[in-house]
């Protein structure tokens, strides 16, 4: 669906397709008119000749003020996936720049593929950064320029400023950031899978006291029972003395877990569930609190939108 804007699982009906389309234009030219306008004006640029308006953030604006709802616009992604970028093409620049022309088309190549594998890492994918860590790692001028000082300068104050006027321009009529780190959803969705998880443990341990607790019954009501007689004896033949030990040694495991060593494991793992049960309980109140703030919003929005049609 175009246009939509999706917020914490719920989704806002788009606005007309020429209008998304207007306001995204309209909101990239500000931010790159920003960057132009710094990089022809600002004193200490034109002193120093240095770089600033870099070819990239133009790819980061389709991304920032035409699909802000995507995960790879938000802050985190912008800025980490550029800056590690950045910095893998100047170390491929660096370790290339004294290799034969032949060779001119492999730091470009590497740092790509490095700052993708280092993106994944970190989970903070962001498309334009690659043409970020190309541009840099294949004998950009504006590497010569700065050096190892790229990633900081120009790269990180541009995508800050690429940013910062997202926030501004967005939240006129549009939602953005969704998150700064991550979402709230995921934290609770991983809180949950770790109290399952520490419940099944628990349960385990539980099962394999009791089974112990239950042997030692049977071994005493066996004891109680009477002899045996030589036949039975004689039919049970020599296996019985060469399994007595592992039988002995897998008796000795089940008491142990059934002793001291089971009840400290289950009251760790009661208090870990307590721990568990109480992040799960903040992440939910969290949760609900911003999705209430997203629905005045919404309606903030479309009070706004319709007092708008009732004028036309």
């Amino acid at each position: 669906m175009r246009g939509a804007q999706h917020y914490k699982g719920q989704i806002k009906p788009p606005p007309p397709v020429l209008i998304w389309s207007l306001y995204s234009g309209f909101t990239s030219f500000i931010a790159m008119a920003v960057i132009g306008m710094i990089h022809k004006y600002g004193a200490a640029i034109k002193d120093h000749n240095l770089p600033f308006a870099i070819a990239p953030t133009g790819a980061s604006a389709v991304l920032l003020f035409a699909v802000p709802s995507s995960p790879l616009a938000q802050p985190r992604n912008v800025i980490i996936g550029h800056v590690i970028a950045a910095q893998m093409g100047v170390f491929m620049y660096k370790a290339f720049e004294n290799v034969e022309t032949s060779l001119e088309w492999l730091p470009g190549a590497l740092a790509v593929g490095l700052a993708i594998f280092f993106m994944g890492l970190t989970n903070c994918y962001h498309p334009p950064a690659g043409a970020t860590a190309y541009l840099s790692g294949y004998f950009s001028a504006d590497v010569k320029r700065v050096g190892w000082w790229f990633p900081l300068f120009p790269v990180m104050p541009v995508v800050l400023i690429m940013v910062g006027v997202a926030m501004i321009v967005n939240n006129v009529c549009r939602v953005y950031p969704m998150y700064w780190f991550t979402t709230v959803h995921f934290k609770e969705h991983k809180a949950e899978a770790q109290l399952e998880e520490a419940v099944e443990q628990m349960d385990k341990v539980k099962d394999i006291k009791q089974e112990g607790d239950d042997d030692d019954d049977e071994g005493g009501d066996n004891q109680g029972d009477g002899i045996t007689t030589d036949d039975e004896d004689s039919e049970r033949g020599s296996g019985d003395s060469e399994t007595s030990s592992c039988v002995v040694d897998i008796q000795d495991e089940v008491n142990s877990i059934a002793g001291n060593e089971g009840e400290a494991q289950l009251a760790w793992m009661q208090a870990r569930i307590h721990e568990l049960e109480h992040e799960l309980n903040s992440l939910r109140a969290k949760h609900a609190e911003h999705a209430s703030r997203h629905a005045e919003n919404t309606v903030k929005h479309a009070k706004t939108y319709q007092v708008g049609m009732l004028h036309q």
